[in-house]
């Protein structure tokens, strides 16, 4: 019995899972097709007018590092309309987090402060922690620590915890009045 459902269950995924991963892939592809045939506005318009469902959609893939997501987010980042534009930092801030690699990769060294930064949603101890843990992983990672974007992250993130919101400095206390 435990095997013939096993068997079911295993049949189920294998028959529904590359339904639901084409329909995954397809906002992205939709995505590039529309940027392009109409440039970098149409698609953040379009992602604007439908924020509940395509932007959220779209700045997860971005956000668990989806390359193809990454690459349209970096270009769509780039455009004039400012809603959309802060809505795809967000999602590269959380990409760099986990594929720094290829964020920096496609980013000059101008543009990396954009997404070397905290996200809107963490607090003090979360940004200071996870400031931390991104400096450490770059100074870990040989080929980011040698390349420019990789310095310029570093800095970013090192600059923003010495002279942002982050900032907690442990100070002694006074000297107790003596008692005589």
């Amino acid at each position: 019995m435990n095997l013939a459902l096993c068997r079911l269950a295993l049949w189920w995924t294998a028959a529904t899972l590359p339904c639901s991963a084409l329909a995954a892939d397809s906002l992205v592809a939709e995505l590039e097709q529309r940027l392009a045939s109409a440039g970098v506005e149409s698609v953040n318009d379009h992602l604007s007018t439908h924020p509940d469902a395509a932007m959220v959609r779209f700045n997860r893939k971005t956000a668990s590092c989806e390359l193809q997501a990454v690459s349209l987010a970096i270009r769509l980042a780039r455009g004039g309309n400012v809603r959309a534009v802060q809505a795809h930092e967000q999602s590269l801030r959380a990409a760099t987090g986990r594929c720094a690699r290829f964020v920096l990769a496609l980013v000059s060294a101008a543009e990396v402060p954009r997404f070397c930064a905290s996200q809107a949603s963490w607090n003090a101890a979360q940004t200071a922690r996870e400031l931390r843990r991104r400096i450490a992983d770059i100074d870990a990672d040989k080929l980011l620590r040698d390349t420019e974007q990789g310095r310029a992250c570093r800095a970013a993130y090192l600059y923003e915890l010495k002279n942002t919101r982050v900032t907690l400095r442990v100070t002694t206390p006074p000297p107790a009045p003596q008692e005589r």
